[in-house]
């Protein structure tokens, strides 16, 4: 019976290509495209440097020098007051940091200050310590217009930034001031990649109570050579920004005050113009005939 030739190449090649193994892949076939232009998708993710400056209290390079040049006013009059009666402070500074703020970042050992650094994917966040744990912490809140004291056990407070994209080079921050006391406790948490369709991972963790200070969280978006600045009022006694920024000098009497400094910045702009490059152990195979 005679056969047609077109159909029985199709079906060779069909066949052919249902039984190509992992080792028979293609380069080209391992290659993400976009379009014509050939661009490769990148996760975005944001880059963080904090630094924190102490400095005797009422030092003049953290506070007068400082808030001399920070604009407050980025922060929303509601937030600003709520930050106020709280004894914080929180603001954006354009262009170079004063003289006396990069002396101190310069500062040789044993003064010197070192940066942590923080990348992690549009939208997350990091936690950074302001505050050592102190066995008993006696706080006089405001909240919702009103005030009133708290006892806390074993505190220690904390800073959570959460960062992500804002427009075309921004980078938006989100502060929120965290306190974290009591005792350590066990409890479960889901895996933070397990998939939505899949079933539910748990992992046992390990942690203090924390309570997070939703109403004094302030937004600030960063653009480039931008510094994001956090503080305290250094009048305040017992309120909470005494408590994240103030601390005594070891082996001394003195009281200590510390600043935030922020800067970010986008580590992957998102959408690249990367040329194609297979994995290196991978070598072209033609298809078997």
């Amino acid at each position: 019976m005679n056969r047609n030739p077109l159909a029985l190449a199709l079906t060779l090649t069909a066949v052919a290509g249902c039984t190509l193994n992992r080792g028979d892949l293609r380069r080209d076939a391992l290659v993400p495209r976009i379009g014509g232009g050939g661009q490769v998708i990148e996760p975005k993710r944001v880059a963080l440097k904090v630094a924190i400056l102490s400095r005797p209290i009422r030092d003049d390079a953290i506070n007068s020098a400082v808030w001399g040049v920070a604009d407050e006013q980025m922060i929303p009059p509601e937030t600003r007051r709520m930050l106020e009666a709280n004894g914080l402070r929180v603001g954006l500074i354009s262009g170079e940091l004063p003289t006396e703020v990069e002396k101190v970042l310069q500062a040789p050992a044993p003064h010197k200050v070192e940066p942590a650094h923080f990348d992690f994917p549009d939208g997350g966040f990091a936690l950074v310590s302001v505050c050592e744990s102190t066995p008993q912490a006696s706080l006089l809140l405001s909240r919702e217009g009103r005030a009133f004291g708290k006892d806390y056990a074993d505190a220690s407070g904390w800073l959570r930034v959460t960062a992500g994209f804002e427009g075309a080079h921004d980078v938006t921050l989100r502060l929120v001031p965290e306190i974290h006391h009591g005792p350590i406790q066990h409890s479960f948490g889901a895996l933070p990649n397990a998939g939505t369709l899949a079933p539910r991972q748990f992992m046992l963790k390990d942690g203090q109570q924390e309570e997070t200070l939703r109403e004094l969280a302030a937004t600030l978006t960063l653009g480039p050579g931008q510094v994001a600045v956090i503080g305290c009022r250094p009048e305040g006694a017992r309120n909470l920004g005494a408590f994240l920024f103030t601390h005594p000098e070891p082996n001394s009497d003195r009281l200590l005050q510390k600043l935030v400094l922020i800067w970010a910045s986008r580590s992957s702009l998102g959408l690249a113009e990367t040329p194609h490059r297979a994995p290196a152990d991978l070598e072209p195979v033609e298809p078997p005939k």
